[in-house]
């Protein structure tokens, strides 16, 4: 299940490529296979934390440490994600976690919620914005990967007011949850958690099997999905020493 999960990360990676590069986005966005491993590059320095490795198993870790050191990289080499448990040898420098959620869609049903499945993408992206409270350049990538029209938003309503928005899109047999915000004036209500389920419960309906998010560790995003019944695998983050 790991590997479809990296597989439906990847898909998305690259479309939020394409979109920042459609966007004008300073910087050079690309993501490619190679030898199974999943490669994704943002030359933009405040980007660097997109810049990544993945797919890597016993047999092609060699091939990714090699990678690591390509000229591609302009000197500044990628992140080298894990699996749990791989072991690494001599070499690479830890780099913290890269939590990854991975959900069984069976069995899931929302409770009644008033949600915008097609909202105004200004005002979707509004909303997403004051909840992410991110920096220029990362807020310009976000809003350049979720005004891309292969994404689904979706936005929480209370008392005709929108509190919280949430995107996912679709890669074969698995949906990519992300992004998803609340502003800090509507937060606590259980807002996020309520917009998962909703959007969880639709794409089940759709015959996907599973769902997969990126997070932090100890982030409350973290916890919402805990609490859906999904199993976290904490890959091992690596840079090249």
């Amino acid at each position: 299940m790991l590997t479809e999960a990296e597989e439906v990360i990847h898909a998305r990676a690259a479309i939020a490529g394409e979109a920042a590069t459609a966007a004008g986005l300073p910087g050079t966005f690309s993501a490619w296979r190679e030898d199974g491993l999943l490669v994704v590059i943002a030359t933009a320095p405040e980007l660097r934390f997109l810049r990544t490795i993945s797919g890597i198993t016993e047999d092609n870790l060699a091939r990714a440490v090699r990678l690591a050191g390509a000229s591609c990289w302009d000197g500044d080499p990628p992140t080298l994600v894990l699996p749990p448990g791989l072991p690494h040898g001599t070499g690479l420098v830890p780099a913290g976690v890269r939590p990854i959620a991975i959900l069984p869609l069976a069995g899931l049903a929302a409770e009644d919620a008033d949600v915008d499945d097609a909202p105004d993408i200004d005002v979707f992206l509004r909303i997403l914005l004051e909840g992410y409270e991110s920096g220029d350049a990362v807020t310009s990538f976000i809003a350049a990967e979720h005004a891309d029209p292969r994404l689904r938003r979706s936005l929480l309503i209370e008392d005709g007011v929108p509190i919280s928005a949430a995107a996912l899109s679709t890669h074969g047999p698995g949906v990519l949850l992300g992004g998803s915000a609340t502003p800090r004036t509507h937060r606590g209500k259980g807002a996020q958690a309520r917009l998962l389920l909703h959007g969880l419960t639709a794409a089940a309906r759709e015959g996907r099997r599973f769902a997969v998010a990126t997070t932090v560790e100890g982030s409350p995003s973290l916890s919402n999905l805990r609490r859906a019944g999904a199993r976290i695998q904490l890959r091992q983050a690596f840079r090249p020493a």
